[in-house]
């Protein structure tokens, strides 16, 4: 065994500490399949065979367990999966994790995620922002409020890179359709071209599209400024 696979299941056994003896077995047989990350690994499986929700809900909240210890022992600072978490832990508990951890550690810093369900599984991740990611009237440049914080929604992308994100620009209804559409699709490229700056890949951002004043916020008339916004959706990489 290499000295990477070593460390790898050193750290795992730290984790395990006060879990049942299956989440142990089933942790330390399957640990290396998750990279660097937190020792994880292709539990999935072993939760598709489980025989009621009940059982599959047992071994999640296992999993789980080990996570939050890790969060603990991080003293706020991001967890993050690595490369091959995903594959290992199933699409719900991935993207539920990434909730946590950022519930925990953004909660001061005005960026939350709001789970999106398919078949009582999270399927996907959509991004709340104190102030938003908004513009100036006419605007496609990002500063300011809107700035920042896609600073620190990239921190958050880069610690769970088995993730796509899907960007949507908009514009409220002033002036014709046809402007109102290319400035939403310049206002998503704004947005797209920073996160890249800070180091998110290009091929993670796998839809970057513009709606024009066509898909305007609960509540608000079209023409309402609040609707110079771009939305972001994190998505598990297929």
């Amino acid at each position: 065994m290499n000295l990477k696979k070593i460390i790898i299941l050193a750290v795992a056994m730290s984790l395990m500490s006060g879990c049942s003896e299956n989440a142990k077995r089933l942790l330390m047989a399957t640990g290396i399949g998750c990279g660097t990350g937190l020792a994880f690994g292709a539990v999935y499986d072993e939760m598709q065979r489980a025989k009621d929700g009940k059982e599959r809900k047992k071994l999640e909240n296992q999993v789980f367990n080990v996570f939050k210890k890790r969060k603990e022992q991080n003293k706020g600072k991001m967890v993050g999966l690595a490369t091959g978490c995903l594959a290992g832990l199933g699409t719900g508990l991935y993207l539920n994790m990434m909730h946590e951890d950022i519930k925990e550690n953004f909660k001061d810093r005005g960026i939350e995620l709001e789970k999106e369900t398919e078949n009582g599984e999270t399927a996907a991740l959509k991004v709340k922002m104190d102030g938003g990611i908004s513009f100036e009237d006419g605007k496609s440049d990002l500063k300011g409020v809107g700035k920042a914080n896609i600073d620190k929604l990239s921190e958050a992308l880069l610690a769970y890179p088995e993730t796509n994100i899907g960007i949507a620009g908009h514009a409220n209804r002033t002036g014709s359709e046809s402007v109102n559409q290319a400035l939403s699709e310049s206002r998503a490229k704004e947005v797209s071209g920073l996160l890249k700056d800070n180091g998110v890949a290009g091929s993670r951002l796998t839809s970057v599209k513009g709606y024009a004043s066509q898909q305007p916020l609960p509540g608000k008339s079209p023409q309402d400024g609040a609707n110079r916004r771009v939305e972001v959706e994190i998505l598990p990489k297929s």
